[in-house]
């Protein structure tokens, strides 16, 4: 931040000139800092993601007002401004301001962190199970993946090819037969999700450890983090979401994750917890569909990195 964009932020949120700014962490397209007054609470400033708008980070505001008496984490709890709003615009960004959770992220190479998370994420979505009916005002905001809401291969294609990285990508990325077994696949998949329509609820979206706080004292979750990608949608989106991050470490990470989260949800009333058979069999699905729209989102923002574009790709060969 410049110092004309701090002076407008203090301004927004009623902060002393002295508080002191540092930079607190960074997700995929949004920032994060520290503010610390003397004498008061240290408070946490997000930039939100730039292709958000303004009604829908107040849908996930709603959302965590209404989860935060339910659940035994907390969750970020956005603090008003000096007109009685949450989301101020400096400089074409929106920027929130929220209360500091104390805690700090787990390891990700261990497993009792990452059977934690997976304990911890059926103990969530038991409680938005339960409680379905007061989230559904947020299923129109972020609609879940379909048909309708993927482009074409043939788009991405001609996009790919408009683009100055694309003279580093293999050939075969850019014939028809590529994209036409493209096309059959994610057909096949979405066919197979279909089946889980019945088990939707309000999602985090991009759970996982590293979007998890735990106690310095005690090592045990405190907080979930980051619920930028909260939507109604169905479950096994944030359980098959996190699984292929785990493996890339190490499958032991994953398996611990999963095997975890269904453990978590014995006895309970949530639907995945008589159908852990078929969502295990889908989670390749979720996978794959998550990749298609991540390399769709790359393609569409004109992001010149050929390598990774590439991986993506592959990933769908």
């Amino acid at each position: 931040m410049n110092k004309q964009e701090i002076e407008l932020l203090d301004e927004a949120f009623a902060l002393p000139e002295n508080t002191r700014w540092s930079s607190f962490g960074e997700g995929h397209a949004n920032e994060t800092w520290l503010g610390e007054i003397e004498g008061e609470e240290p408070v946490v400033l997000r930039r939100h993601n730039p292709n958000r708008t303004e009604a829908q980070i107040l849908s996930e505001f709603k959302c965590l007002d209404l989860l935060q008496p339910m659940i035994s984490y907390r969750v970020p709890k956005a603090l008003y401004g000096v007109n009685q709003e949450r989301v101020t615009e400096v400089e074409g960004a929106h920027y929130s301001l929220y209360e500091l959770i104390e805690g700090k992220t787990p390891a990700l190479d261990n497993v009792e962190t990452c059977a934690q998370s997976g304990a911890a994420l059926a103990s969530l979505h038991i409680k938005l199970w339960e409680e379905r009916d007061a989230f559904r005002f947020a299923k129109e905001e972020r609609p879940s993946v379909d048909r309708g809401t993927l482009v074409s291969g043939q788009m991405l294609s001609s996009a790919l090819a408009r683009m100055e990285s694309a003279k580093n990508l293999d050939a075969k990325f850019f014939g028809s037969q590529f994209w036409a077994d493209v096309e059959t696949a994610l057909t096949a998949a979405l066919t197979s999700l279909s089946a889980m329509s019945d088990t939707k609820h309000l999602v985090h979206g991009d759970f996982g450890p590293p979007n998890t706080l735990v106690s310095e004292k005690t090592g045990e979750l405190v907080g979930i983090l980051d619920w930028d990608e909260c939507r109604w949608d169905a479950p096994i989106y944030d359980v098959a979401g996190v699984y292929p991050f785990l493996c890339e470490i190490d499958t032991t990470l994953g398996d611990a994750f999963v095997n975890a989260y269904f453990v978590g949800l014995q006895g309970s009333s949530h639907p995945l917890a008589l159908r852990e058979d078929q969502a295990r069999a889908l989670m390749g699905a979720v996978h794959y569909v998550a990749t298609y729209k991540e390399l769709e989102l790359m393609v569409n923002n004109h992001l010149d990195e050929p390598e990774y574009l590439a991986e993506l790709l592959q990933q769908l060969a």
